[in-house]
């Protein structure tokens, strides 16, 4: 508890500002998402591939771009990323992930993102998500409200599961689990719909496009900016820690629709 409270202390007491941060978040998933923008007609070149997911050469590309922004203007921070982490005796942690929605990006399709988070001791304190193709860059701090290029933005205000549109993601083992989840949910929400980047669906709700959202198979990279983004504009959010390091369950809804919500996933999800 002690090491706890110095940590808080810390994280408060030091410079950099919130909003020092949040610029440094922005100009990386700027630079990363351009980056990937501009080779969009280099898609399809694969470093690794798995069963149900891919690494592309891109990925790493704009990880590189990202961390080489970032300590270019805190070079001790540390960095955790989907495509490695450079891990350091600071109080400051990034968070990132350089191409949300990867396979979205080999196809051409436009639903994919640049995510950048900065916590310390735990807390979130800025992130920004940025969507290449659309040109939206949504942005928050932990103590500014949340915006989507520059203008503020705001959870819906739907006030039933019947009303809602729910989004949706599913595991590469696809677990049963989240299978019987939207099954259950499917009758329940207006609409379900599923389209490959958590970052970006979890922004949907932040500016009131969509309602809900629920994976069960995530990392913190996928939401550390976008849960963030959604909590300032009124939305909840609850993480469930998963086993795997870094791993976690994760569900988003406005105000009105999260305890309903959030009883199916205790439902289905009793771990």
């Amino acid at each position: 508890m002690r090491c706890k409270l110095f940590m808080s202390t810390f994280c408060r007491m030091k410079n950099p500002s919130n909003k020092k941060l949040l610029a440094v978040c922005t100009e990386a998933a700027l630079a990363a998402g351009g980056h990937a923008l501009k080779n969009i007609n280099r898609r399809e070149e694969i470093a690794q591939s798995f069963a149900h997911d891919i690494k592309l050469v891109m990925d790493s590309e704009c990880q590189r771009i990202i961390e080489s922004i970032i300590h270019r203007h805190f070079p001790s921070h540390t960095i955790l990323g989907e495509e490695g982490s450079i891990i350091r005796e600071h109080a400051f942690e990034w968070v990132v992930d350089p191409i949300d929605g990867t396979a979205n990006y080999t196809r051409n399709f436009p639903y994919w993102c640049c995510s950048v988070a900065v916590r310390c001791d735990k807390e979130v304190l800025a992130g920004c998500v940025f969507v290449p193709v659309l040109n939206e860059c949504y942005t928050a701090t932990a103590d500014s409200p949340a915006r989507c290029n520059g203008k503020p933005i705001h959870a819906s205000g739907v006030p039933t599961l019947g009303k809602a549109t729910f989004f949706a993601g599913l595991t590469k083992d696809i677990d049963p689990r989240s299978l019987a989840f939207f099954s259950d949910m499917a009758p329940r929400a207006g609409k379900i719909r599923m389209l490959g980047s958590a970052a970006i669906d979890v922004c949907h709700i932040a500016c009131g496009r969509s309602d809900g959202y629920f994976e069960a198979g995530l990392y913190l990279w996928d939401i550390a900016a976008a849960g963030l983004i959604a909590k300032r504009a009124g939305a909840v959010c609850t993480a469930y820690p998963r086993a795997e390091e870094h791993g976690l369950r994760f569900l988003c809804t406005n105000p009105h629709l999260h305890a309903a919500a959030r009883k199916l996933v205790k439902k289905h999800f009793k771990d």
